[in-house]
């Protein structure tokens, strides 16, 4: 029981040591990715509603909670 708990250890040992610098890039990568995204979605919302749709998705919003508060049913 004792070689297969050292074994263990060791191999965790190995892979943590090769993986450690590709887990940090892809990590920094993924934030990166994260960040244009939402850059991305910022810029596209604030053109939709400088183009005046703004007005269009507040009324798609109050349609959306009157019905709900009406219980879901079509008017």
């Amino acid at each position: 029981m004792n070689s297969l708990n050292t074994f263990c250890q060791g191999l965790m040992a190995r892979l943590y040591a090769r993986s450690s610098g590709g887990a940090r890039k892809q990590r920094g990568a993924s934030a990166l990715e994260y960040i244009v995204l939402a850059a991305a979605l910022i810029i596209i919302i604030g053109v939709a509603v400088a183009n005046g749709a703004g007005d269009a998705l507040t009324g798609a919003f109050t349609d959306l909670f009157s019905d709900a508060a009406a219980g879901g049913g079509e008017g």
